[in-house]
């Protein structure tokens, strides 16, 4: 029985439970070697409403790594507006209670606070992380890493998530079309069996890449549009 029927199964029987993946939603990462999107090792769970979703092992972990891929009918220029939006967080974020910025920001690095909302009795998770915007002026293609911190923002009677790789891969296909491909391996922390985690893994990108491309699709995001400096890399927005 493959993983994904295993998690439908349970699912069915524990859908209660469904609220624990919020944990793996911050907008930040663990300082690791990042997921490489071309590995052979991915293994397809779910392709359903134009999303992909693989997962793969992660060596010394028994929490496995995912991978959503979708063909988004919005610009690249609107997804990265959106995802530098903090305020937008809640709106496709699965689980997402409140992202801001902490101390100056550019286009290119960002230091985010955030807390991600988990129901009574299990705790919130929190996290601090460095945001990298990074393009090939070549491609277009535009990477977004996000990487776990210490520091900046005090311990809270949250959880704070330490152990993070995420990154997003945005390739323009057209003017108003782009390849998203979002990799993610995160360590919850906290008392949390590893087997429920890896059942919930699913929904996340799922569910989260439908939202992104909704928000994106909103005049006040649709509307984005890049400026670029002499060198032809992107600085910011009109």
């Amino acid at each position: 029985m493959t993983l994904f029927r295993r998690y439908m199964l349970f699912r069915n029987c524990y859908s209660t439970f469904s609220v624990l993946a919020f944990i793996f939603i911050s907008c930040s990462i663990h300082a690791a070697p990042a997921l490489d999107p071309n590995d052979s090792d991915w293994e397809l769970q779910k392709d359903e409403a134009n999303i992909q979703v693989y997962f793969k092992d992660v060596e010394n972990s028994d929490i496995q790594a995912f991978m959503g891929k979708m063909e988004m009918n919005a610009s690249v220029s609107s997804i990265v507006k959106v995802m530098q939006d903090d305020d937008t967080c809640v709106d496709w974020v699965q689980g997402c209670l409140s992202a801001r910025g902490v101390n100056g920001s550019t286009f290119r690095d960002a230091i985010q606070y955030g807390v991600n909302h988990l129901p009574w009795p299990a705790d919130d998770r929190d996290y601090v992380n460095i945001v990298s915007t990074r393009d090939n002026t070549e491609t277009g293609e535009i990477i977004i890493s996000l990487e776990a911190v210490t520091g900046h923002v005090p311990i809270s009677d949250n959880v704070r998530l330490t152990k993070m790789n995420i990154r997003y891969y945005l390739l323009p296909l057209s003017d108003n079309k782009t390849e998203v491909t979002w990799v993610q391996h995160t360590e919850p922390g906290g008392n949390i069996p590893d087997w429920l985690v890896n059942m919930l893994l699913i929904d996340i990108p799922f569910y989260s890449l439908t939202r992104l491309e909704a928000v994106a699709q909103k005049p006040e995001y649709s509307s984005a549009e890049f400026i670029y400096n002499e060198e032809r890399h992107i600085e910011g927005f009109k």
